[in-house]
């Protein structure tokens, strides 16, 4: 079953998920944290860093390995390989270190789109049209998102080039429960309103076999106003 089916499938299955009601709270101004506002592009550019180390660390070791040379025996070839995936998983472990993904959680903004509001059932609709550009899977590298019910990849197809974003799954629109005086408040904020993920990035090959694997792992959800950091909706994901 292909990566792409998966995708498509995770994004049928959640949408009866998303059509209970989030229940408002009292704004708050909690603290930020370091890269806790980065825009879709600034996470692009984290992300492909990632994954163009390990695409051509990966590409590198199995070409280095693909093969037993003419004057090797089989125990000096399997000797070789193993030294190989040692020094390659060396490297990774590194860069992860460098790169500091262990103590990093980062914050993506997601612009809201407030859809309407009613007063008598007191619930908005939201949605949001913005993605994240990740880079496309390939035989040797996967990019995984780990489950949950409202971030997700898709692929698409434009021009004869495919490529993957991460988006929310607000289709049909979010409903947001909220009472009418914070409502108003909300909608006085619309253009600074948004939505704040936040996620981890790991590039560790706990189980490396002959494919690398790139986690993200969202964690958190915010509906905030970003002139005055008021938070007026999260939950864990």
């Amino acid at each position: 079953m292909s990566t792409s089916f998966l995708r498509l499938l995770f994004l049928g299955g959640v949408a009866l998920l998303l059509s209970l009601p989030l229940i408002a709270q009292q704004a708050q101004t909690p603290a930020e944290r370091p890269e806790d506002n980065l825009a879709p592009a600034d996470f692009t550019n984290i992300i492909k860093e990632a994954w163009t180390f390990l695409k051509d660390e990966t590409e590198a070791l199995s070409n280095a390995s693909a093969t037993k040379t003419e004057f090797e025996t089989t125990l000096e070839y399997q000797q070789r390989v193993a030294n190989l995936r040692k020094e390659y998983l060396a490297k990774v472990v590194k860069f992860s270190e460098d790169k500091k993904y262990a103590q990093r959680e980062f914050g993506i903004l997601f612009k809201a789109n407030l859809v309407s509001y009613d007063a008598d059932t007191r619930v908005y609709r939201l949605t949001s049209n913005a993605a994240v550009e990740i880079p496309y899977d390939i035989p040797w590298l996967d990019v995984s998102l780990d489950d949950n019910p409202l971030v997700v990849l898709a692929d698409t197809i434009a021009r004869g080039y495919r490529n993957t974003t991460m988006q929310l799954k607000m289709s049909p629109p979010l409903r947001y429960e909220v009472p009418l005086e914070l409502a108003r408040d909300v909608k006085g904020g619309e253009g600074n309103l948004y939505f704040r993920v936040r996620l981890t990035l790991n590039m560790l090959q706990e189980n490396f076999t002959n494919e690398a694997l790139l986690r993200m792992t969202p964690f958190h959800i915010q509906l905030l106003n970003r002139e005055t950091n008021a938070v007026y909706w999260e939950q864990n994901l």
